[in-house]
């Protein structure tokens, strides 16, 4: 029997079912939002670009200019109170970028004390007809009570201001300065340390006073320091008026720990106080060179000046004046020289170092152009940052 072939089977159908729609399927709509957000962007950048390229170099020449100005010297004659320049001369010398001569420095107010009033800090020496040995440093002696002190005598009134002679009467009464025992002002300004001076080893035993205090000498330092800088916000009318008082107290404030060291230097030959042994002696020529930090200059002097204590004195003041605090020193450099030229006449040539250069106390100098310049360069990556954050 004839058996018919199979049916065929029905045609399938491949047709494309319509992909699903997602939220992050491009339309034709986003693609030209798209498009015309990042056109939008790139010109914002563009244009942000191009306001950097014009502003960073107007910055850096105002930058510069305004540095120029304020580094010139007509520049800080203008913060000056004393400044008396007109217009004319401002146009005239601001276009003028050769260099400069140095502005003579105005006279140091304690300076000019120095130099014209030598009776501020009269000698003082005790008189003996001949030498007497200088007693060794003495181990825990009994020291006289009350301590001499500086200012034992009635101030006097003739202050230009109140607040001045009300400060030397709580200086003279409070503990932190008399428990320092100032040798830089106990030497001229306390009658008892002076007369004692007629008796060796009450000499001795005062030194050692002054040289071991219950106060630290760091704390003494301190202490010292803020009567200082008491003195010249209280004083200052004083000091302007030159008032004697006012000054020397200043220079002695200033020359503490300079005299505290040089008061207590010991002659290794003899164990004695190098400052006892010059009272001690005959010939005051040694004597002198004690009261160089207070402005003091030294008269005419003998061979009796050259020994080893002067010599280790002067090369602790050389020091002294080449340290950072040497500005301070206004008795002292207005002395050094000249007391070193008088040395070397008599004792040798290069006895001793005849002048001293003060190290400045300025800051170390600061290009203030290429501060200028880093500020701009800061300013310029802030702007290109923020361009680019916001683009």
């Amino acid at each position: 029997m004839f058996t018919p072939p199979p049916s065929p089977l029905p045609s399938q159908s491949f047709e494309l079912s319509e992909p699903e729609m997602t939220n992050d399927t491009p339309t034709h709509a986003n693609l030209s939002a798209s498009r015309t957000h990042s056109y939008q962007s790139k010109q914002k950048y563009t244009l942000t670009l191009r306001w950097t390229i014009i502003l960073v170099p107007i910055t850096l020449i105002a930058i510069g200019l305004s540095t120029r100005f304020f580094i010139h010297p007509m520049g800080f004659d203008a913060l000056s109170p004393t400044s008396i320049h007109g217009w004319k001369s401002w146009t005239k010398s601001l276009t003028d970028w050769s260099l400069q001569e140095r502005h003579k420095p105005t006279e140091n107010l304690l300076r000019l004390v120095v130099a014209s009033d030598t009776s501020i800090f009269p000698f003082i020496k005790r008189s003996t007809p001949s030498a007497t040995p200088a007693p060794t440093v003495p181990i825990n002696p009994i020291l006289p009570t009350p301590f001499p002190r500086p200012y034992d005598t009635t101030l006097s009134p003739s202050f230009s201001t109140t607040s001045c002679y009300n400060f030397f009467i709580n200086m003279t009464q409070t503990d932190a300065f008399l428990s320092c025992r100032p040798f830089s002002l106990l030497l001229t300004h306390s009658q008892a340390f002076i007369q004692v001076q007629n008796n060796i080893t009450a000499t001795n035993t005062d030194t050692w006073g002054t040289c071991n205090t219950a106060i630290s000498p760091n704390q003494c330092d301190l202490n010292m320091a803020w009567f200082m800088s008491s003195l010249r916000s209280s004083c200052v009318a004083d000091l302007s008026d030159q008032n004697t008082l006012a000054v020397s107290a200043l220079i002695g404030l200033q020359a503490f720990d300079l005299m505290r060291q040089a008061a207590c230097s010991v002659d290794p030959m003899t164990n004695a106080y190098c400052f006892v042994e010059a009272v001690a002696s005959s010939d005051p020529s040694s004597y002198y060179f004690y009261q160089l930090p207070l402005g003091q200059t030294v008269p005419p002097i003998t061979g009796g000046a050259c020994n080893s204590c002067t010599k280790s004195l002067m090369s602790m003041y050389r020091a002294a004046l080449s340290s950072a605090n040497a500005t301070s020193l206004t008795g002292l450099q207005a002395t050094y020289s000249d007391a070193a030229t008088k040395l070397n006449n008599v004792c040798g040539a290069s006895y001793v170092q005849s002048t001293a250069t003060a190290s400045s106390s300025a800051p170390p100098s600061v290009e203030l152009i290429s501060v200028g310049g880093a500020w701009a360069m800061l300013l310029a990556v802030g702007v290109l940052s923020t361009s680019i954050m916001s683009s």
